[in-house]
Protein backbone atom coordinates (compact mmCIF):
# COMPACT_ATOMS: atom_id res chain seq x y z
CA UNK A 1 0.00 0.00 0.00
CA UNK A 2 1.35 3.45 -0.96
CA UNK A 3 2.07 5.64 2.08
CA UNK A 4 0.07 8.52 0.57
CA UNK A 5 -3.05 6.33 0.59
CA UNK A 6 -3.24 5.88 4.36
CA UNK A 7 -2.73 7.72 7.66
CA UNK A 8 -1.38 6.44 10.96
CA UNK A 9 -3.77 7.20 13.82
CA UNK A 10 -2.74 6.44 17.40
CA UNK A 11 -5.41 5.08 19.72
CA UNK A 12 -5.97 7.38 22.69
CA UNK A 13 -6.87 4.37 24.89
CA UNK A 14 -4.07 1.83 24.29
CA UNK A 15 -1.59 3.82 22.18
CA UNK A 16 -1.57 1.36 19.27
CA UNK A 17 -0.73 2.75 15.84
CA UNK A 18 -3.53 2.05 13.35
CA UNK A 19 -3.21 2.31 9.55
CA UNK A 20 -6.36 3.99 8.23
CA UNK A 21 -7.00 4.33 4.48
CA UNK A 22 -7.10 8.01 3.43
CA UNK A 23 -10.62 7.53 2.05
CA UNK A 24 -11.86 6.56 5.55
CA UNK A 25 -10.00 9.19 7.62
CA UNK A 26 -13.15 11.24 8.28
CA UNK A 27 -15.29 8.24 9.27
CA UNK A 28 -15.54 6.45 12.62
CA UNK A 29 -12.77 3.83 12.57
CA UNK A 30 -11.96 1.51 15.49
CA UNK A 31 -8.62 0.50 16.96
CA UNK A 32 -7.43 -2.87 15.73
CA UNK A 33 -6.08 -3.75 19.18
CA UNK A 34 -8.60 -2.55 21.77
CA UNK A 35 -11.56 -1.82 19.41
CA UNK A 36 -12.17 1.66 20.85
CA UNK A 37 -13.22 4.43 18.41
CA UNK A 38 -10.28 6.32 16.92
CA UNK A 39 -10.31 10.13 16.82
CA UNK A 40 -11.11 11.58 13.40
CA UNK A 41 -9.00 14.39 11.93
CA UNK A 42 -11.83 16.84 12.65
CA UNK A 43 -11.96 15.77 16.31
CA UNK A 44 -8.19 16.04 16.68
CA UNK A 45 -8.17 19.51 15.12
CA UNK A 46 -11.09 20.70 17.24
CA UNK A 47 -9.57 19.29 20.40
CA UNK A 48 -6.14 20.70 19.54
CA UNK A 49 -4.33 17.75 21.11
CA UNK A 50 -5.77 18.18 24.59
CA UNK A 51 -3.87 16.67 27.50
CA UNK A 52 -4.94 15.36 30.88
CA UNK A 53 -3.26 16.69 34.00
CA UNK A 54 -4.05 15.81 37.58
CA UNK A 55 -4.40 18.66 40.05
CA UNK A 56 -1.74 18.15 42.71
CA UNK A 57 -3.94 19.93 45.29
CA UNK A 58 -7.24 18.02 45.02
CA UNK A 59 -6.33 15.05 42.75
CA UNK A 60 -8.91 15.83 40.03
CA UNK A 61 -7.99 14.98 36.43
CA UNK A 62 -8.40 17.97 34.12
CA UNK A 63 -8.52 17.93 30.31
CA UNK A 64 -6.66 20.96 28.96
CA UNK A 65 -6.93 22.05 25.30
CA UNK A 66 -3.61 22.89 23.65
CA UNK A 67 -4.78 26.49 23.13
CA UNK A 68 -5.03 27.01 26.91
CA UNK A 69 -1.77 25.28 27.83
CA UNK A 70 0.21 28.52 28.23
CA UNK A 71 -2.70 30.59 29.53
CA UNK A 72 -2.35 29.55 33.17
CA UNK A 73 -4.60 26.48 33.25
CA UNK A 74 -6.54 25.96 36.48
CA UNK A 75 -8.25 22.97 38.06
CA UNK A 76 -11.94 22.80 37.22
CA UNK A 77 -12.79 21.61 40.74
CA UNK A 78 -10.64 23.59 43.20
CA UNK A 79 -9.26 26.39 40.99
CA UNK A 80 -5.60 25.69 41.81
CA UNK A 81 -2.99 26.35 39.12
CA UNK A 82 -2.08 23.21 37.19
CA UNK A 83 1.57 22.23 36.71
CA UNK A 84 1.63 22.47 32.90
CA UNK A 85 5.43 22.81 32.95
CA UNK A 86 5.54 19.05 33.66
CA UNK A 87 4.57 18.47 30.01
CA UNK A 88 7.85 19.98 28.77
CA UNK A 89 10.29 18.26 31.13
CA UNK A 90 12.84 16.00 29.44
CA UNK A 91 12.22 12.29 29.78
CA UNK A 92 13.20 10.02 31.36
CA UNK A 93 13.82 11.92 34.59
CA UNK A 94 16.52 10.81 36.99
CA UNK A 95 14.77 10.12 40.30
CA UNK A 96 16.64 10.12 43.61
CA UNK A 97 15.84 9.98 47.31
CA UNK A 98 15.80 13.79 47.34
CA UNK A 99 13.46 14.52 44.39
CA UNK A 100 11.15 11.48 44.66
CA UNK A 101 8.41 13.31 46.58
CA UNK A 102 8.26 16.20 44.10
CA UNK A 103 8.75 14.33 40.81
CA UNK A 104 6.80 11.13 41.56
CA UNK A 105 4.37 11.58 44.45
CA UNK A 106 3.38 15.15 43.44
CA UNK A 107 3.38 14.47 39.68
CA UNK A 108 0.40 15.81 37.69
CA UNK A 109 0.92 12.90 35.27
CA UNK A 110 0.89 9.17 35.96
CA UNK A 111 4.44 7.92 36.59
CA UNK A 112 6.28 4.85 35.33
CA UNK A 113 9.34 4.41 37.55
CA UNK A 114 12.14 2.12 36.36
CA UNK A 115 14.43 0.85 39.14
CA UNK A 116 17.85 -0.22 37.85
CA UNK A 117 21.49 -0.67 38.87
CA UNK A 118 24.72 -0.14 36.88
CA UNK A 119 25.92 -3.70 37.57
CA UNK A 120 22.73 -5.29 36.14
CA UNK A 121 23.08 -6.58 32.53
CA UNK A 122 19.31 -7.06 32.15
CA UNK A 123 18.78 -3.39 33.07
CA UNK A 124 21.03 -2.43 30.17
CA UNK A 125 18.81 -4.43 27.80
CA UNK A 126 15.59 -2.88 29.18
CA UNK A 127 16.87 0.73 29.23
CA UNK A 128 16.39 1.37 25.45
CA UNK A 129 12.76 0.18 25.73
CA UNK A 130 12.16 2.55 28.67
CA UNK A 131 13.83 5.44 26.79
CA UNK A 132 11.73 4.80 23.68
CA UNK A 133 8.54 4.57 25.75
CA UNK A 134 9.47 7.84 27.49
CA UNK A 135 9.89 9.63 24.15
CA UNK A 136 6.61 8.29 22.78
CA UNK A 137 4.52 9.15 25.86
CA UNK A 138 5.97 12.59 26.70
CA UNK A 139 3.14 14.79 27.92
CA UNK A 140 0.97 11.80 28.90
CA UNK A 141 3.19 9.81 31.27
CA UNK A 142 6.15 10.87 33.37
CA UNK A 143 8.89 8.26 33.06
CA UNK A 144 11.57 8.16 35.72
CA UNK A 145 14.66 6.08 36.39
CA UNK A 146 16.03 5.40 39.84
CA UNK A 147 19.48 3.90 40.42
CA UNK A 148 18.95 1.81 43.56
CA UNK A 149 22.65 1.98 44.45
CA UNK A 150 22.48 5.79 44.50
CA UNK A 151 19.08 5.94 46.24
CA UNK A 152 19.13 3.35 49.04
CA UNK A 153 16.23 5.07 50.82
CA UNK A 154 13.84 4.31 47.95
CA UNK A 155 15.23 0.78 47.60
CA UNK A 156 14.47 0.16 51.28
CA UNK A 157 11.10 1.94 51.28
CA UNK A 158 9.77 -0.10 48.34
CA UNK A 159 11.66 -3.29 49.25
CA UNK A 160 13.49 -3.54 45.92
CA UNK A 161 15.47 -6.75 46.20
CA UNK A 162 16.20 -7.29 42.50
CA UNK A 163 16.38 -5.18 39.36
CA UNK A 164 15.01 -4.31 36.91
CA UNK A 165 11.78 -3.43 38.67
CA UNK A 166 8.88 -1.26 37.46
CA UNK A 167 6.44 0.82 39.50
CA UNK A 168 3.34 2.73 38.44
CA UNK A 169 2.31 5.73 40.55
CA UNK A 170 -0.78 7.87 40.09
CA UNK A 171 -2.30 10.54 42.32
CA UNK A 172 0.45 10.12 44.91
CA UNK A 173 -0.09 6.37 45.32
CA UNK A 174 1.74 3.30 44.10
CA UNK A 175 -0.77 1.48 41.90
CA UNK A 176 1.30 -1.43 40.54
CA UNK A 177 4.74 -2.99 40.89
CA UNK A 178 6.29 -5.50 38.51
CA UNK A 179 9.63 -7.30 38.64
CA UNK A 180 11.59 -7.51 35.38
CA UNK A 181 11.08 -5.56 32.18
CA UNK A 182 8.22 -5.28 29.72
CA UNK A 183 8.05 -4.60 26.00
CA UNK A 184 6.91 -1.15 24.87
CA UNK A 185 3.40 -2.29 23.86
CA UNK A 186 3.02 -4.02 27.26
CA UNK A 187 4.05 -0.81 29.02
CA UNK A 188 1.46 1.10 26.98
CA UNK A 189 -1.25 -1.39 27.92
CA UNK A 190 -0.32 -1.15 31.63
CA UNK A 191 -0.26 2.68 31.58
CA UNK A 192 -3.38 3.19 29.42
CA UNK A 193 -5.80 2.95 32.36
CA UNK A 194 -3.98 5.78 34.17
CA UNK A 195 -3.66 8.20 31.23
Amino acid sequence: MDQANYHIVHCSECGAANRIPAAKTGSAAKCGKCHMPLPTEQQKTAAGEAVKLRCTDCGTKNKIPAAKMDAGAKCGKCGAALKTEALNEPQPLMITDTNFEDKVMQSPLPVLLFAWAPWCPTCGAVTPIIDDFAAQTKGKVRVGKVNIDGSPGLANKYNIMSVPFLFIFDNGQMKESMPGGLQKHELMMKMSKYI
